[in-house]
């Protein structure tokens, strides 16, 4: 008997990491799954990885940069087909130590959330960027939640 395989769910974590007006997003490499797009930069967990840790693991990485995690901003399940899904955890960040340097992606840039819906974003990070349009045109802007 073929044992049938079970859909999977993978934990991802992503930074929203805030300077200013300004929010960072990297571009995936060009070669492999979603090639060239723009991301929020973060990663999977670890088995039994604290999401906070596994952000921080994920930012020093990639980009070797040191940040404070904020709270929460958003959270998405992402079914890629039917055996694979994502579940991104959002959170609110800032860099405290480090100069983005692009170790396992293609480009970094800082741009205002309104810059974002000109690019090419993943599609789990786009409601993120419309939540971000929405903070950024009230009275107060971005407005990211640290304790």
């Amino acid at each position: 008997m073929v044992a049938t395989p079970h859909p999977t769910t993978t934990l991802v974590v992503a930074a929203v990491c805030v300077d200013g007006p300004h929010v960072l997003l990297t571009q995936r490499l060009p070669t492999g799954r979603f090639a060239n797009q723009w991301e929020f930069p973060g990663g999977k967990l670890h088995w039994n990885e604290a999401p906070e840790d596994g952000l921080r693991r994920e930012l020093d990485e990639e980009l070797g940069v040191q940040i404070a995690v904020g709270h929460p901003l958003h959270i998405i399940h992402y079914a890629v087909d039917a055996w694979q899904a994502f579940a991104v955890m959002f959170y609110w960040a800032r860099i405290t130590g480090g100069v983005p340097a692009l170790r396992g992606v293609q480009a970094a840039c800082w741009v205002r959330p309104e810059e974002m819906t000109t690019l090419d974003i993943l599609a789990p990070n786009r409601p993120v960027v419309t939540r971000l349009c929405q903070l950024a045109a009230r009275p107060g802007g971005l407005c990211p939640q640290f304790d």
